[in-house]
């Protein structure tokens, strides 16, 4: 049996931005201050609000974090972290060593934490990608609603080496030995 295969039409070409592309807009009002996007391989992505359960996740870790991190190193909340020249992305936590660089990069980043709820998929998928594409050595995911982390270690270009899958009453630790003395559950904390 012969089957007749029409082509596709070309897609459209699409203008892909950079980091230095953005941040220009901001400076320039196209893009206002309170506009939730990420950069993702040069094309802006509207990022999700946030619900009760990932705001109070998020202010119970943080709080706990900051306690414990040294003073020579920062608790960012919702930084700009730029991974590439073309992404740039805003996890809800990252600690990472002061600079006087003018932002931050995947090179400065101890541990980046995402807390998930709505962007779940997202967060676990393309988001991970591209953190171990920067080499991003410590990415976690916790998810709000469940208050199971997966951490992801190893990075190389086609994702992660490890990922491993933990419960609120298992013990977190970063893997950076400057953060060693960080120890949560997230059981205590929620």
């Amino acid at each position: 049996m012969n089957v007749m295969v029409t082509p596709q039409a070309d897609e459209p070409t699409r203008r892909m931005f950079t980091v230095e592309d953005a941040f220009r807009m901001v400076e320039t009002g196209i893009i206002g201050p309170d506009e939730k996007l990420e950069l993702i391989e040069g094309e802006f992505v509207q990022v999700n609000s946030k619900n009760n359960f990932h705001q109070n996740v998020q202010n119970r870790l943080t709080k706990a974090l900051v306690g414990m991190v040294p003073d020579d190193l920062a608790v960012g909340i919702e930084p700009t972290l730029t991974l590439d020249d073309f992404t740039y992305v805003e996890p809800d936590i990252v600690i990472y060593r002061y600079s006087e660089a003018p932002r931050l990069t995947a090179e400065r980043a101890m541990l980046v934490i995402e807390i998930a709820d709505s962007s779940l998929g997202f967060d676990l998928g393309v988001k991970a990608g591209l953190m171990a594409r920067a080499g991003v050595e410590d990415y976690w995911v916790v998810n709000a609603q469940a208050l199971e982390v997966t951490v992801h270690r190893e990075p190389r270009s086609d994702g992660y080496g490890s990922i491993r899958r933990l419960s609120k009453n298992d013990i977190l630790k970063p893997n950076h030995p400057d953060i060693s003395m960080v120890a949560v559950r997230l059981a205590d904390i929620a």
